[in-house]
């Protein structure tokens, strides 16, 4: 089996059976991953996880570019994908990548976990939540100026891609000074600011799709955690969204954790 340039090895199997898991990898997280998950399921299968664009290579990059480059190691493997699971965001692009694989084979089973449609209003909201986190290490007016340029950034109905490129700008700016202060490296700041661009960027390719289409015969594993998921949607459109719900009573940062998640998609995946 090759070793994929876009995508990271979570486990190899003895045959030709591929997983594919779409999330934002990245170190350091508190939330759960597919790392976790895939210490809990007990399915004979290959499993990858897609991985972000290297640093600096972002610029310009729309979310069909990036599920080309994911899916072009896929193909070339020539392992057949068995499914596609998604988690939050990644649930866009789980969706089209399944669309893109049934192109060359028969379609893969869809599994969501979280799902929730990425809009632009996500990107600000990434960068505001920093924002706060840090505002303790701002003087007063500097703190009131980083967030009004912020709702300015916000405010302007740019491209996904243009805002993720401006919050980007700010966060190194006017965000990364407060992790300083707060007693972080230079370094750390300045590693940590690639990792928040990076994610916007991600986030803007995932906007561009609507997985509706997908996502409206594939079974969906909720969290109890509002403003994440299926809770995203509107009660009356929650029904429709996708093809199943199950609720579970866990926190969306634990939900790739925990065993009874584990073995729901095990079950999906049998």
């Amino acid at each position: 089996m090759p070793t994929p340039e876009s995508c990271l090895v979570l486990r190899k199997a003895g045959n030709d059976q591929l997983i594919v898991a779409a999330d934002f990898a990245a170190t350091g997280r508190t939330a759960a991953t597919f790392h976790d998950l895939v210490e809990r399921l007990s399915v004979d299968c290959n499993i990858w996880e897609i991985a972000p664009l290297p640093y600096g290579t972002e610029p310009g990059k729309t979310g069909t570019d990036q599920v080309s480059r994911w899916v072009k190691d896929i193909r070339d493997s020539g392992l057949r994908v068995h499914a596609v699971i998604g988690f939050c965001a990644g649930n866009a692009y789980a969706a089209a990548m399944a669309e893109e694989i049934a192109g060359w084979q028969r379609a893969p089973r869809l599994v969501l976990l979280d799902p929730g449609i990425p809009k632009p209003v996500m990107l600000a909201e990434h960068i505001q939540g920093w924002l706060r986190r840090f505002s303790a290490g701002f003087p007063a007016d500097a703190a009131e100026r980083a967030a009004a340029r912020l709702d300015a950034v916000a405010a302007a109905g740019d491209h996904p891609l243009v805002m993720a490129a401006k919050l980007g700008e700010f966060f190194g700016q006017a965000v990364a000074p407060g992790l300083v202060r707060a007693g972080h490296s230079q370094q750390a700041a300045a590693g940590f600011s690639k990792l928040v661009t990076g994610y916007l960027y991600w986030l803007a390719g995932a906007i561009q799709f609507d997985p509706r289409p997908q996502w409206r015969t594939a079974p969906a594993l909720n969290s109890n955690s509002p403003g994440f998921g299926l809770f995203l949607a509107p009660p009356q459109e929650r029904p429709t969204l996708v093809g199943s719900a199950r609720y579970f009573d866990v926190a969306h940062f634990d939900l790739m954790r925990t065993k009874d998640v584990a073995d729901a998609v095990d079950e999906l995946l049998s």
